[in-house]
């Protein structure tokens, strides 16, 4: 059996893929963020006339609007889940915030960064994320005692991935030369019990692309909807074959860009984790499929 944790972190991602088969348990990603950005609630605000703050405040917490982030951390030791490994998708800091604090305080034995050459602009990060940034820079050197770094391109045939059900679509050298970091970013294919699952990142159009020119990916049981359900992540030849079972963005805020219209053309079930909370997806070993939401609505 297998559980996918899709983390309601606010802008960014973090996603956990519990295997209760092989206890080999990966992290794509993690962002811990500190507060909910205020606008998440203006998003509902439009349907209640009243022009008295408190009182909206009070109804929105009514309604059951108060979504509260998760702290990616603090969830994996309440549920004591042993890490193998960290996937880091691509170098932008909504998806290594708080890395620092997963080595300092999670047991993890590997780390997925690939060899890419783009350079953070440190002036712009808080301190805990250039601690982060270095950190991810020492991992990406190979040179962290205990933790070993992996740097898996497209169609790396390793044991271990077979073992996992893990297919790498994307990067390959290619796409690792363009200079936007969303290029870079890994896309993972998980195969559990003739279950899909793919694991966007934050790929954009050149991705995929040179993804669905390469690969079948029709019949899709779960898509992580890239670059946090923008435009600029959605790709219609992909979606419209993959045909979704599920859509899954995790964003804090509602982007101005947002396709989630578009995706419901083609899947009847798009949730996003502001909405929802944290959404797990629990696939036995028949196949069978279950879900549980944090906030069912």
């Amino acid at each position: 059996m297998i559980k996918i944790h899709f983390l309601n972190v606010g802008h960014g991602d973090c996603i956990i893929v519990e295997n209760l088969d092989t206890n080999r348990n990966t992290i794509i990603d993690i962002n811990r963020s500190k507060e909910m950005d205020s606008t998440s609630l203006t998003e509902v605000s439009n349907s209640y006339t009243t022009n008295n703050f408190l009182h909206l405040g009070l109804s929105l917490e009514s309604k059951g609007y108060d979504v509260k982030l998760t702290d990616p951390i603090q969830y994996i030791k309440d549920r004591k889940i042993s890490i193998h490994r960290f996937i880091s998708t691509h170098p932008h800091m909504d998806h290594n915030s708080g890395l620092k604090s997963l080595y300092d305080e999670i047991d993890f034995r590997n780390i997925w960064i690939s060899n890419h050459s783009f350079q953070q602009d440190i002036s712009k990060l808080s301190d805990g994320q250039k601690e982060d940034w270095n950190l991810y820079q020492k991992f990406k050197k190979d040179s962290i005692e205990g933790v070993t770094t992996i740097k898996p391109l497209e169609e790396d045939k390793r044991d271990f991935l077979s073992q996992d059900g893990i297919s790498i679509l994307a990067p390959n050298k290619e796409l690792l030369k363009n200079s936007n970091p969303n290029d870079l970013s890994y896309v993972i294919l998980l195969n559990y019990a003739d279950r899909k699952i793919i694991f966007g990142a934050d790929a954009e159009s050149k991705t995929w692309e040179h993804i669905y020119k390469k690969y079948d990916l029709s019949d899709i049981d779960i898509l992580k909807a890239s670059h946090h359900g923008r435009d600029s992540g959605y790709y219609q030849p992909v979606v419209k074959e993959m045909n979704p079972l599920y859509t899954i963005v995790s964003v804090g805020k509602k982007p101005s860009t947002d396709a989630s219209n578009k995706y419901r053309q083609y899947c009847d079930n798009v949730w996003s984790t502001r909405w929802k909370g944290n959404i797990v997806f629990e696939i036995h070993n028949d196949g069978k499929m279950y879900y549980q939401l944090e906030y069912d609505r």
